[in-house]
């Protein structure tokens, strides 16, 4: 286990350090683009704009975890499926669960810390700009965004892994249906009371996941 996951860690590291690059180029574009708004515009308007009208000025963060847990499951998984390197690795003395838990876990792990630094940038830049209770909200906010990234990342793996072309094109329906609910309101703590259901429907693509594995590794054509 400790080699193949060192072999996937080797595989992720130049994908980890181009998203790495990515997101610090966005934070540092976010801070700049929101002291830009403050110079622009007076500070009560802008406070008018977040609190009464509602207007989100960190929108721009909406896909950006999104499109890094869909980047990060492809080039985790497509290489493994289109050349045939995992169906060998699941012929190894190692538990068909543990194998792909292990790869899920590894990829989950540097996604969390991309998103955990994405949050931690929104909280320091709306902390410097706005009052406190904005942060709060701001976090909030973005969790369901958070939570998109992480079911583009094992929607990508149970794609890939998916052999029967039916189901892979059910699961790709059922992956949109989830990332959609997470997308589906930008408004200040709208998934306040919903967060837990989108947190449950997001956990219960790992094992759908852990299916379409065994039925790769079986060769499954229907």
């Amino acid at each position: 286990m400790r080699a193949l996951l060192f072999k996937e860690w080797i595989k992720l590291r130049p994908w980890l350090a181009l998203l790495v690059v990515g997101h610090l180029t966005f934070a540092v574009w976010f801070f700049l683009s929101m002291r830009q708004e403050f110079r622009v515009e007076h500070a009560e308007i802008i406070f008018h704009q977040a609190s009464r009208i509602g207007r989100l000025f960190y929108d721009d963060l909406r896909y950006v975890p999104l499109v890094t847990g869909a980047l990060l499951g492809v080039a985790q998984f497509l290489p493994e499926v289109s050349r045939g390197r995992l169906r060998l690795a699941m012929h190894l003395p190692v538990p068909l669960g543990a194998l792909m838990a292990g790869h899920l876990a590894l990829g989950l792990a540097a996604l969390l810390v991309l998103l955990a630094f994405d949050l931690g940038a929104l909280a320091v830049t709306v902390g410097v700009f706005f009052p406190a209770p904005f942060v709060a909200s701001a976090v909030a906010t973005a969790l369901p965004w958070m939570l998109a990234g992480v079911a583009a990342y094992l929607g990508a793996a149970l794609v890939l892994l998916e052999p029967v072309r039916w189901r892979q094109a059910l699961n790709l329906v059922v992956v949109g249906g989830v990332i959609w609910l997470c997308h589906l309101s930008n408004a200040y703590g709208a998934y306040d009371l919903a967060l837990p259901g989108l947190v449950l429907l997001t956990v219960l693509i790992a094992p759908a996941a852990l299916l379409a594995a065994a039925r790769f590794r079986d060769g499954a054509v229907s």
